[in-house]
């Protein structure tokens, strides 16, 4: 490690001893000593303990009256390690006033297993007390990261992030510590806010499959269709962050991939290697954490878009759908998100075989009409006071003036649509029932949950739903046995459950969502056939 040059004080001047004797030889003992000979060092010595009398002590400005400035605020080490390894990075600490201060400790926080390492003027840390900065001066700061990419993720995360701390007195700042912690393919580097575009001219490209991949920033497909393959694995680092170019007011969710047009995102895992979408946050606290990222965009007339045997977790919101953008979800599952699993803004959206659960706002809203299909889906919307299905063929501007409405489309079949709420199920149709034409709902062989504020809602439209919407339904209650235990998210039927022998054996849909085959003449309703 390079050790920065320690910065001192000039030290004092002291006056020469001056030679009494005259031919430059040293004075001696040379039979009896005369007093005249002594004086000339009598008054040398007098004069020094008069010069060290008259010497102050140098004042140093301490406690919350320091002021310090950095020459940056985030020090980066954007080395990708492939084996233990070590970078140096360094920076400066800049004392503007005139008056020297006096730092009372310096420390790195500890906040993962990564280890930094930092030198203070050349003292060397875990620790440096009582640190000077001389006014009008500086210091170096030199900082060394040692990173073991084979230690588990909870030691040392994709993303490590640190802070090394300046305290004075009951002030404390500081400089925050970035390294990369694990083996992976990195996405921006370490920049916040920022876009990696792919673009491949109508082609196709891949995510590798060597490594997992970490989005730090936010990726947007452009002509191109990009695939995940089995067993890949996407972690986004996520938070609010500014880009003029991308939100109006400047100000937008990070960690997000967004399909232009003319671009797609295909997610294709498999039963056994599944395809991963999530936070880089990996602490076992973070697992069932939601809002850590922005998480999928579709955009306007995107197509083509598949999410097959994928797990996507933790986001902001799992998958937004714009005006004519289209998703498929087969056998997957979007869980704690801070807001809906699938949004769509007259889009069309098919799932099939696939659970929702633990997502804090709407699980399914389908806003301003468009095309949705729910098969052998699963519905969860527990601890949540947010709807599982909302329903709508208009959109209106924040002043509920100016409306606008497209045509809506639904066919829910075989599925599973309750929560927490007295009602799961909001629908609102601009016309009220008057144009059947943008309003097309059906809903076949499942159970939904629904009380007397849905039966009664635009002035009882929806009164007659069990029996001329919801065919072969079951409107459950709390007391209903449904799924295996709410406490511990499985959502695997009871063997009471009111789910089982609901459905009608779907041709299309031979297995559930772990593969077990559904028999043709006793199919449950839900992404699970009940097993004994």
């Amino acid at each position: 490690m390079t050790t920065a040059p320690v910065n001192t004080a000039a030290a004092r001047s002291q006056p020469a001893l001056a030679d009494p004797s005259p031919n430059g030889q040293r004075a001696g003992w040379s039979g009896s000593t005369r007093l005249p000979s002594l004086l000339p060092l009598v008054l040398l010595a007098a004069l020094f303990v008069s010069f060290a009398s008259c010497d102050v002590e140098t004042e140093f400005l301490t406690g919350d009256a320091v002021e310090l400035r950095f020459s940056t605020d985030t020090l980066s080490f954007d080395t990708v390690f492939t084996a233990r390894g070590s970078a140096t990075r360094s920076f400066r600490v800049y004392n503007d006033g005139n008056q020297p201060v006096r730092i009372d400790r310096i420390r790195v926080e500890g906040r993962t297993g990564v280890n930094f390492i930092f030198n203070a003027d050349g003292v060397r840390g875990p620790e440096a007390r009582d640190v000077v900065v001389w006014g009008q001066d500086s210091i170096f700061v030199f900082v060394e990261v040692e990173v073991d990419p084979t230690e588990p993720t909870a030691v040392s995360p994709f993303i490590a992030e640190d802070r090394l701390v300046f305290e004075t007195g009951e002030a404390a700042t500081g400089v925050h510590l970035l390294a990369f912690g694990q083996n992976a393919n990195y996405v921006n580097g370490f920049a916040r806010g920022q876009f990696r575009r792919i673009t491949c001219d109508g082609g196709t490209a891949t995510f590798p499959t060597d490594l997992p991949t970490v989005i730090y920033g936010s990726l947007i497909i452009d002509s191109c269709a990009v695939q995940a393959l089995a067993g890949t694995e996407l972690y986004f680092h996520g938070g609010v962050q500014r880009n003029a170019q991308f939100a109006g007011s400047g100000f937008f969710n990070d960690g997000l991939i967004f399909t232009q047009a003319q671009g797609s995102l295909q997610l294709l895992g498999t039963r056994e290697a599944p395809v991963v979408v999530r936070t880089d946050r990996l602490e076992a606290e973070f697992a069932t954490s939601p809002a850590k990222y922005r998480g999928l965009i579709f955009g306007a007339g995107s197509r083509g878009n598949l999410l097959q045997h994928t797990v996507l977790t933790n986001a902001i919101a799992g998958i937004t759908l714009d005006s004519l953008a289209e998703v498929t979800i087969d056998d997957s599952v979007i869980a704690y998100c801070g807001g809906p699993a699938v949004t769509g803004y007259q889009a069309d959206v098919t799932v099939r075989n696939s659970l929702f659960h633990s997502n804090f706002g709407d699980a399914v809203r389908m806003i301003k009409g468009g095309n949705l299909t729910l098969e052998h889906t699963t519905v969860a919307s527990y601890g949540a006071d947010a709807g599982s299905l909302v329903l709508t063929n208009f959109d209106c501007d924040e002043n509920g003036e100016n409306c606008l409405f497209a045509p809506l489309r639904t066919r829910v079949r075989n599925s599973i649509i309750a929560g927490s709420r007295g009602s799961e199920l909001t629908f609102l149709d601009i016309f009220g029932g008057e144009e059947p034409s943008q309003w097309n709902v059906r809903v076949d062989n499942s159970v939904v949950k629904t009380d007397a504020s849905f039966l009664n809602s635009q002035d009882g439209l929806f009164a007659d739903f069990y029996e001329t919407d919801c065919t072969g339904c079951v409107n459950v209650t709390f007391n209903d046995p449904l799924f295996v235990d709410l406490n511990a998210d499985d959502y695997q039927l009871d063997s009471l459950s009111v789910a089982r022998d609901l459905g009608v054996f779907l041709p299309t849909l031979p297995r559930d969502l772990l593969g077990t085959a559904r028999p043709a003449d006793a199919v449950d309703a839900g992404a699970y056939e009940y097993v004994d």
